[in-house]
């Protein structure tokens, strides 16, 4: 599962109450660098450091702190990132500029760089090839930790990302980490985690708040000597990164299912299926099993793309049941409780049919009271 040449750390510093909050991922050999970063103004230092280090297309090693974004935190934010890597460099015996910087947590406070060091000591010292102690590294109020797999050819691929909330990603997610020994130039790397993310984070809504640290990354140290075609890389890339997206959509905080919007028709069935999957009134019907599909129609109504609702054919998926509620412009005939029970799955998937046309999946979740203790609580 894990391609060969990388090496995984995990250490706890105090920045976080409990579990690892600094982690390691290392290439034990110059590495090709892709990413994407938010498009939020208001972003982390973190986020402009890596961009020159994706802009360079190269890397060794990412450090990633949790409990603290280190975002919007002035000239002293700055300095503390960078030293971040040197400080990783120092431990590893490499270059700065060797090594990236990613940063989750709250918003407006400084690091605490004592404990970040002592940290990122600890962690150099533990590198091995378990990814655990680096995945619960990165988690802030996650409940799962996140993982996927797949083969590149003979060579494989390996991802981990965190994000429960604020998640609605104008890039990728909160924060992704991919590695692969396949041989993979930059820009080559770039083009298909591009294309790939689009059909995944870029697909993904939570709570419709797009983060100040989103960020994902992906390393190719060519450790296999396997050279893939761009589509056979870019096929694994939108596997791995699928599978993570939806792990973040069923991660979501106080969620209870994943929700999966899929619109087929018009001109732009992503931006309908978007809106479906961001409305409150949507999420919250499907907390509480609610077959309430004039919620859905009117939500995809106001995304402001062309159709006609007397065309429209909607169906919830769950339990392995399909139930039809509204075909050629009037209410199906259903049995309300056996939908109801049906939507307790752990898995709904809501079917819109506008048309003849391309299709577009967006991932999301149920809203419940979980989500507002949460987040009423996250700073205080």
């Amino acid at each position: 599962m894990i391609p060969e040449g990388f090496r995984f750390a995990g250490a706890r510093c105090g920045l976080k109450n409990k579990r690892n909050d600094v982690g390691l991922l290392v290439s034990d050999r110059p590495a090709a660098l892709a990413g994407l970063t938010t498009q939020n103004l208001v972003h982390a230092s973190c986020v402009d450091f890596m961009r020159g280090r994706i802009e360079a297309g190269s890397l060794r090693a990412m450090v990633v702190n949790s409990g603290n974004a280190n975002c919007m935190t002035g000239p002293q934010g700055e300095r503390d990132t960078a030293r971040m890597a040197e400080l990783t460099a120092e431990a590893l015996g490499l270059r700065p500029e060797d090594v990236g910087v990613a940063s989750t947590g709250v918003i407006g406070k400084l690091l605490d760089m004592a404990k970040v060091e002592r940290g990122i000591a600890d962690a150099a010292r533990s590198l091995g090839p378990d990814p655990r102690p680096f995945l619960e590294a990165i988690l802030t109020t996650d409940l799962v930790e996140k993982q996927a797999s797949a083969p590149v050819g003979p060579a494989r691929l390996y991802g981990v990302a965190k994000g429960s909330g604020m998640i609605a990603p104008n890039m990728a997610t909160m924060l992704a980490f991919l590695c692969t020994d396949a041989e993979v130039d930059a820009p080559t790397l770039q083009r298909a985690l591009h294309r790939a993310s689009d059909r995944s984070f870029n697909a993904l809504t939570v709570d419709s708040d797009t983060s100040t640290n989103d960020m994902v990354v992906a390393l190719a140290n060519g450790a296999s000597g396997h050279r893939p075609s761009e589509a056979e890389l870019e096929e694994a890339l939108e596997q791995v990164c699928v599978s993570l997206a939806r792990q973040i959509a069923r991660d979501g905080e106080g969620a209870t299912k994943l929700i999966e919007v899929v619109v087929t028709g018009t001109e732009d069935p992503k931006r309908i299926a978007r809106t479906i999957a961001d409305s409150p009134l949507v999420k919250t019907a499907m907390f509480g099993c609610d077959p309430n599909w004039g919620r859905i129609l009117a939500a995809a109504g106001r995304a402001g793309v062309p159709f006609d609702p007397r065309q429209a054919r909607l169906a919830v998926e769950a339990a392995g049941e399909e139930h039809v509620l509204f075909e050629e412009g009037s209410p199906a005939p259903f049995d309300p409780k056996r939908v109801s029970t049906a939507l307790k799955s752990d898995c709904v998937r809501i079917d819109l049919q506008l048309g003849e046309g391309t299709t577009a999946t967006v991932y999301t979740c149920d809203l419940g009271y979980g989500y507002v203790r949460i987040n009423a609580e996250y700073h205080t």
